[in-house]
């Protein structure tokens, strides 16, 4: 009840009155919202209000509600997901593969027309799809790893240098630990 008589303040009309106007405008948003999770019900509110078009005078539905639940839900989906992503890149002991970072694809450098450039290779591990699933890995001997998992074969590099300052900076770096 509270959020339905804090979106009629929103929307600068009078507070419903308690009676059959009030218990059918709860039965309806009480309809829409019984999917949403307690601990998200205020988060939910206050983003489908956040986004509503009151410009446009249209009264405010308790659906908006549902559907602003399901964007936060992959919100924070996505944001648990890059969160274990940044906490495993600063130990890499965390990825069940170190050659791909759990990400299924090998970023690998190749020097072509006097150019760098960056393509992905998928991974011989279980994170790339299985129809493009790699026989072997990478050979440590053709091919030189930088800190943040590019890879680059060991012959362009002494032929044409390294791909980037940065690719340089972290060989570098590995080098001196």
């Amino acid at each position: 009840m509270a959020l339905i008589q804090q979106t009629q303040k929103r929307r600068g009309l009078p507070l419903i009155a308690a009676g059959f106007e009030l218990q059918s405008t709860l039965k309806g948003w009480e309809s829409a919202t019984k999917a949403i999770p307690d601990e998200y019900l205020s988060r939910s509110y206050e983003h489908a209000v956040g986004n509503w078009p009151w410009t446009e005078r249209k009264g405010f539905e308790a659906d908006a509600i549902a559907d602003a639940y399901k964007i936060l839900v992959v919100e924070d989906k996505q944001r648990a997901e890059a969160t274990k992503r940044n906490a495993a890149r600063q130990n890499p002991d965390t990825y069940r593969c170190w050659h791909c970072q759990d990400v299924g694809y090998q970023s690998v450098f190749t020097y072509q027309n006097k150019l760098w450039y960056v393509a992905l290779r998928p991974c011989y591990c279980e994170a790339a799809p299985v129809e493009q699933r790699q026989e072997f890995r990478l050979s440590e001997t053709d091919f030189v790893r930088d800190g943040v998992g590019n890879y680059a074969r060991l012959v362009d590099i002494e032929k044409y240098g390294y791909p980037t300052e940065a690719f340089k900076a972290s060989i570098d770096a590995l080098a001196k630990r």
